[in-house]
């Protein structure tokens, strides 16, 4: 039978039919990695959980507000929305000391998923002293271990998705499945890790060549044993022997060494393996394979229309209080009995200053010959200096070239930590709630089509070009050392720096001009 259109009913079932299919192809996924970095008491851990919740929420309402208005029209959709949150804190994988490591608890959670979190039993070192197997898979639990844990969460996350996606029908162009996975942690190292795949190069010239290559990500995971043997020995190098070792990579090749630090034993004896073998072959190279010559997008793990990096700060001042008030908590909460347990139970894993061992307390802790309020003392005064490094180390990591391709917010939360220093707790909900997790919430949803007009950080801008692979000195600061455009920038922008110049110049009496400290960098 044929309508008034001349469309046979058959015809328009099956072109309805076609075309449903063709809807469910054409539903829109969304994903994001988030990437939460700051120093320790900013608020990581809370921003994480309560931006999952608001997600979850909003996705919910959101559903909810599109079946009510689309009733008379179309069945009832429902978006779905996964959240994970993955652990980037080296501390926080140990199943040992989850007061002093400030793990977030189930409490805390609130039911938000959480990966990597508790995953190294302290059992597995004690059982390794004997066990030279399983010392061997214990030893393999560093960044590069991270790093492979880490994409297979993703890699399930999003598998999980699309499962979950193949089992729904009848699915409007207007639905969207989301999936995004927050990673937070305060340890610059893995974080790098997890952000870039060029971080982590292969001891192989050739599988870190193909930069685009999948197997570049996961063969660059994997550490043999003969990798972990040569680490162990470089790191038993003295000064002298590391810096003969670099004067024979800077004869093979001068901008690698240009690039490296002496001190970096492991890179510096990688850098020189490869140039031997390259044996004059300049595409062999390690500046050649590791300078990526593609675009700084090919650099990231995961495209910048999928990656987010936000930098959580806070002034000194304001953090350190809030810092003095999570430490006396951790008190009430028994630290000092979880340390002390610890220490009794792993003897040598408490004194190796390894692994979870690093924890703040465990040192102190140690030193018999203190009094408990001096090793609080010294736990609160080591714990300001952690914070000051880390927002350092954050800010450097996500102003660097290296990272600049990756769209990325800064959140002042220090009047958040100054109301709460004041007990207006209500008032610090509310500035929590309205202009940091809102504020998140909307750089994390919100699509970027331009990928020229991404969100950077606010002082990378300054330095147009980094080149990461060119050596200056400067005279004014005792022929101090500096590696790239941006470290160079922001040194010779510091006060101290400055300061140096000012009075170099006037013990300089009619030498002004030619010979100013930043004229005399000098370049190999």
């Amino acid at each position: 039978m044929e309508d008034e259109d001349g469309i046979d009913d058959d015809e328009r079932e099956r072109s309805s039919k076609k075309n449903n299919g063709r809807r469910r192809r054409r539903r829109r996924r969304r994903r994001r990695v988030v990437f939460i970095v700051g120093a320790t008491g900013t608020g990581k851990t809370k921003l994480s959980i309560d931006l999952a919740r608001r997600l979850k929420s909003s996705s919910s309402s959101s559903s909810s507000s599109s079946s009510s208005t689309t009733r008379t029209t179309t069945t009832t959709t429902k978006k779905t929305l996964d959240v994970v949150v993955v652990n980037m804190d080296a501390l926080q994988m140990h199943a040992s000391l989850p007061i002093a490591t400030a793990r977030a608890t189930e409490k805390e959670r609130e039911g938000v998923r959480h990966e990597l979190l508790g995953v190294v039993d302290e059992t597995t070192l004690l059982k390794s002293e004997e066990d030279e197997e399983e010392k061997r898979k214990t030893s393999r639990k560093g960044v590069r271990w991270f790093r492979k844990a880490f994409l297979d969460v993703v890699e399930k996350a999003w598998k999980e998705e699309e499962e979950e996606e193949e089992e729904k029908t009848g699915k409007d162009d207007d639905d969207t499945d989301w999936s995004v996975i927050l990673c937070v942690g305060g340890t610059p190292y893995y974080a790098k890790a997890a952000l870039s795949k060029t971080f982590l190069p292969s001891a192989s010239a050739s599988t870190v060549a193909d930069d685009d290559a999948d197997e570049s990500i996961s063969d660059a995971s994997v550490v043999t044993e003969n990798e972990q043997e040569e680490n162990a020995d470089a790191d038993k190098l003295s000064m002298d022997e590391r810096v003969a070792m670099h004067e024979k990579l800077r004869k093979l090749d001068p901008k690698a060494a240009a690039r490296v630090h002496p001190k970096d034993a492991r890179r510096v004896r990688r850098y020189l393996q490869m140039a031997e073998k390259a044996n004059g072959e300049e595409s062999l190279l390690p500046s050649t394979i590791f300078q990526c010559k593609a675009d700084e997008d090919q650099r990231l793990t995961f495209a910048p229309q999928v990656t987010r990096v936000i930098h959580i700060v806070a002034e000194n001042e304001a953090l350190e209080k809030t810092l003095d008030r999570r430490l006396e908590q951790m008190r009430a909460n028994g630290v000092e009995e979880e340390i002390e347990t610890f220490i009794e139970a792993f003897p040598t894993v408490a004194k190796s200053n390894k692994g979870v061992a690093q924890a703040i307390g465990v040192r102190e802790f140690l030193d018999e010959n203190d009094d408990v309020e001096t090793r609080f003392e010294k736990m609160r005064a080591r714990t300001k200096r952690l914070a000051r490094r880390q927002r350092k180390q954050f800010t450097n990591m996500v102003e660097s070239s290296e990272f600049r391709a990756a769209p990325a917010i800064e959140i002042d939360a220090t009047k958040m930590h100054e109301l709460l220093a004041s007990a207006a707790s209500s008032n610090a909900k509310t500035f929590w709630e309205d202009e940091i997790v809102s504020r998140a919430m909307e750089f994390v949803t919100n699509e970027f089509d331009d990928v020229k007009k991404l969100p950077s950080s606010k002082r990378t801008n300054d330095v147009q070009e980094n080149n990461a692979w060119i050596e200056r000195t400067c005279e004014a600061c005792g022929n101090r050392i500096f590696r790239g455009d941006r470290d160079w920038y922001w040194h010779t922008s510091s006060k101290r720096h400055k300061n140096r110049v000012r009075n170099l110049k006037k013990s300089r009496e009619g030498e002004r001009g030619s010979l100013h400290p930043n004229k005399i960098a000098k370049q190999p």
